[in-house]
């Protein structure tokens, strides 16, 4: 289980454009808003938001077409 919380608007409007863009698009989009967006905590990487927010990104996604 994470232990970052996502709103779920953003985990759905980054599912909306995965729908649009390859995986790599979507990951430097994904960086760029964690980067702007996002307040680490605790010993936090920027790399472990991404990575996360990524997984929720592409288990949700194949979870909602099956």
């Amino acid at each position: 289980m994470s232990k970052f919380y996502w709103n779920e608007d953003t985990i759905n409007h980054f599912i909306f454009l995965s729908n649009y863009g390859t995986v790599n698009e979507v990951y430097n989009i994904v960086k760029e808003f964690v980067d702007l967006n996002c307040s680490l905590e605790d010993g936090e990487t920027e790399e472990e938001l991404v990575t996360d927010l990524m997984n929720k990104i592409y288990k949700l996604n194949t979870n909602t077409n099956r």
